[in-house]
């Protein structure tokens, strides 16, 4: 017999991976997501699923989960940290430091698998409707209503060879960090602010 219906409001990976787990312990979800598609607030921007700070493996965690990798996922062993003076330190790990993923609405992307999984595992995805709350309880999985970071940065094609850098620097990213992403000829460089960037000028 199936348990009965829980709602998610939000289909980021939060949503989305919440769902596939409730969905596979026998509950019927029901996600509501204002907008038309998943990922449609980003066009292909890679983005790092960390694995540093804990013993498992992330894939491992998310295989735990029941998340299949279905999305570009490559792991990066090492990269490069330059401080103000620009000073580099080469890193390097035996495992990976993290994993390189694509944010959007298109095929390899990880909000695209996520969604595939979704539906594929039963779960009932309303797009096109906005919900504050919900009248039965349930997960709101929508981020905080003030950001508490932002990050702001370009996509482009290079002749670079893949690699990962950061930059910590007040000039480039005040009280934050800058960072360059390169895989198979496409590049996404951001800025990353986490603290008083509502005070900085933009």
């Amino acid at each position: 017999m199936e348990r009965r219906c829980i709602e998610i409001v939000g289909a980021g990976p939060a949503g989305l991976v919440a769902a596939i787990t409730l969905r596979h312990a026998g509950y019927a979800v029901r996600i509501y997501e204002e907008r038309k598609d998943v990922g449609l607030r980003f066009h292909g921007d890679f983005q790092g699923l960390e694995n540093w700070s804990t013993e498992e493996d992330a894939i491992d965690i998310l295989a735990r989960m029941g998340i299949k990798i279905n999305f570009l996922c490559q792991p990066y062993t090492g990269g490069e940290l330059y401080d103000p003076d620009l000073r580099k330190v080469v890193i390097q790990s035996p495992v990976p430091l993290f994993y390189l993923v694509r944010r959007g609405n298109e095929p390899c992307t990880l909000d695209y698998g996520l969604k595939a999984q979704a539906r594929e595992a039963g779960v009932e995805i309303t797009f096109g409707r906005r919900m504050e709350e919900l009248s039965d309880g349930g997960i709101i999985a929508i981020g905080p209503k003030v950001a508490d970071a932002i990050a702001k940065g370009v996509l482009f094609e290079t002749e670079l060879p893949d690699m990962a850098v950061a930059i910590v620097d007040d000039r480039l990213a005040p009280k934050g960090y800058a960072y360059l992403l390169v895989h198979e000829g496409r590049a996404t460089m951001a800025t990353v602010l986490f603290r008083h960037f509502r005070d900085e000028r933009t």
